[in-house]
């Protein structure tokens, strides 16, 4: 693969399943304005998926694209995203999500900087890309496979280098939670599992020998160097007792050097090696926890179930942890569900439940269409009985704005939980929490927090979570940089590096980003004007959201809970405190999100953005600054 283009292939491979036709689109008339990834995508699907279209219409499209930083050897760039209507949201909309592995780097090195899909097959059907050729093949032997044997029969046919992107039969089922899997375990919650499943599409299997050329090669190696030298710290420690579930290390991504905080490999006592990640850990940790005599390798098989089924597992968590409330209060019984409860916190609870939810099966049937829509159809009790968790595409307690006030705004303008925004307020605090507990563990001290805060956030009020001053800011900062980051396609374990364990101040560096950009593209640009391309896309997204019907002063608003529910414990800070002047170590338990205070800061908010203050609708001369003039 050859091409006269910096960074990117220039190429977008576009299929339609209805007619089995092949074209392609030109990816610079897209990129010039909106990078990559979650850029390009959202655009695309301004373009294509009208307001009117359902998540499981064939005019949905599922739109697969990489950035100008995959496969050029920058740092944490293996990812890629996806776009398209989900319908895992209430009511459906525009989602995405966003996977790591390989398959995003081997799409670039076939040629093609995305995937847009469109229609339905009449039959099941696979894509094959190899070096600029697309075939549309006959799926009928992977239908009804798992993730794990499809991974195996796409490597008998096609060689083990091929790489793939693939849903379970959760999706075949249009299990609205359904995942996308790709390899090494990636997943993207969103439903687009099932919209896979809606096309009669099971994978899009990809191999490729080229590469992107790279602008200033010498350059980029030398920022790549930096980078690792700037991320490298120590492994956090693995949640599994080390007898039952030991750790072997990270399982990188393509062409990653980087320290994963997310990406772990493990080997169980009986012999199995498995990557684990992040929250997907962590499905049905609490119950087998609970549950005497019972391995941790329950928990560690509980994930691999779901992967293989492609089962979102936040979305499975929430329905584990409102069976169990349901059992105990009373309000269901096994003969309702079909279920033994008297086995919740066992392998072979887990995999039934699992196996009756992807499969429709009985009571399965119901929770297949996502507990909300469970709540909808069984009524006010099952509603009651629902955590805060439960209020969305995985939107829930996690990093709420009770804890820290600038995610009110991140939750209240995003149509699924922003977890990538939400990790630079928590993670930061995070190391902070660890540094209160043990110096030696992280070097973020109250010091290093109110530094990195100001440097990152755009404001030196930014660090004080006990005030809404400088939230707006912060929250602008932080969007603009994520969707930057998320067009890029750089990971999230690892961008932005606020802070570092190999500086004498501790702190990382915000124009890193940018610097790699243009050593890889050859386009010159500094911090600032990076974010501006993070801004032109995330009002884009907004158009896209007023189209398909969001309110902005009703629907521009964090879930009920945080006004009416005090916060008592956050994953990792567990005492909810945060810094304060000096050394002053603050408790935010018990606390609320007050009404007053975040209608401030969401005025601030639109008045930064140039919307209008008070309806909250994007003013033409805002549009027409950024490029947009054709959304007016």
């Amino acid at each position: 693969m050859t091409t006269s283009i910096y960074g990117w292939c220039g190429k977008i491979l576009k299929i339609d399943l209805s007619e089995s036709r092949i074209s392609e689109l030109k990816t610079m008339d897209y990129a010039n304005r909106f990078l990559g990834g979650r850029g390009v995508a959202t655009r695309i699907y301004w373009e294509e998926v009208g307001p009117g279209v359902s998540a499981f219409d064939p005019e949905n499209h599922l739109i697969f694209m990489t950035g100008p930083l995959g496969a050029t050897g920058a740092q944490g760039a293996s990812r890629f995203e996806v776009v398209g209507k989900s319908p895992m949201l209430m009511p459906e909309g525009f989602c995405y999500g966003n996977l790591g592995g390989f398959f995003g780097p081997f799409l670039k090195k076939a040629g093609y900087d995305g995937v847009v899909i469109s229609g339905r097959s009449a039959k099941p059907v696979y894509l094959r890309i190899h070096d600029g050729e697309a075939q549309i093949l006959d799926g009928s032997l992977l239908w009804g496979k798992g993730v794990y044997e499809v991974r195996d029969i796409l490597k008998k046919s096609h060689g083990k280098n091929v790489r793939f992107v693939t849903t379970g039969v959760a999706g075949e089922n249009m299990c609205r939670s359904a995942n996308l899997m790709t390899d090494n375990e990636g997943s993207a919650t969103g439903g687009f599992g099932a919209v896979m499943g809606s096309k009669n599409l099971k994978a899009v299997a990809v191999l490729g020998t080229g590469s992107p050329l790279v602008a200033k090669p010498k350059e980029l190696k030398e920022l790549n160097k930096l980078t690792i030298h700037l991320n490298k710290r120590d492994p956090l420690l693995a949640p599994f007792p080390e007898e039952q579930v030991r750790r072997t290390g990270q399982s990188s991504c393509f062409q990653c050097g980087l320290d994963c905080k997310y990406r772990n490999s493990f080997r169980t006592a009986s012999g199995k090696n498995v990557v684990r990640k992040c929250q997907s850990m962590f499905v049905y940790f609490p119950w087998v926890l609970g549950r005497p005599g019972e391995s941790m390798e329950t928990a560690v098989d509980a994930t691999g179930i779901c992967n293989d089924l492609s089962i979102c597992t936040m979305e499975m968590y929430n329905i584990v942890q409102w069976l169990d409330t349901c059992y105990t209060s009373g309000y269901l019984t096994d003969k309702q569900t079909g279920l033994d409860i008297s086995k919740l916190g066992t392998r072979e609870f887990f995999e039934n439940l699992a196996t009756m939810v992807a499969r429709r099966e009985g009571f399965g049937d119901i929770l297949a269409d996502g507990l909300l829509r469970a709540g909808e159809k069984l009524g006010e009790e099952a509603r009651a009985h629902f955590s805060n968790e439960v209020s969305g595409v995985g939107d829930g307690a996690s990093y709420s704005a009770r804890e820290y006030l600038m995610n009110g705004l991140l939750y209240a303008l995003e149509p699924r939980q922003p977890i990538a925004m939400l990790h630079e307020v928590s993670w930061l605090t995070g190391l902070w929490v660890m540094n209160q507990a043990d110096p030696e563990s992280s070097p973020v001290t109250s010091e290093v927090f109110r530094a990195a805060a100001t440097k990152f956030w755009g404001s030196e009020k930014a660090w004080d979570l006990n005030t809404h001053e400088g939230k707006a800011v912060a929250a602008a900062k932080i969007i603009d940089r994520t969707y930057v980051k998320d067009s890029l396609l750089l990971c999230d374990s690892v961008w932005p590096l606020m802070v570092s364990w190999n500086t004498p101040d501790h702190l990382g560096d915000p124009t890193l980003e940018s610097r790699i950009f243009t050593a890889a593209t050859g386009i010159e640009t500094d911090e600032t004007g990076l974010n501006q391309y993070g801004e032109r896309i995330f009002n884009l997204q907004r158009r896209v959201l007023l189209r398909e019907g969001r309110r902005p002063k009703v629907d521009d608003v964090p879930e009920e809970f945080n006004f009416v529910d005090p916060v008592e414990t956050v994953f990792m800070n567990p005492d909810v405190i945060v810094p304060g002047p000096g050394e002053e170590v603050v408790s935010r338990k018990g606390q609320t999100l007050d009404r007053d205070v975040f209608e401030e800061m969401r005025k601030e908010f639109y008045e930064l953005r140039g919307w209008d203050s008070e309806t909250g609708l994007q003013k033409a001369e805002t549009l027409e600054r950024l490029g947009l003039s054709d959304l007016v």
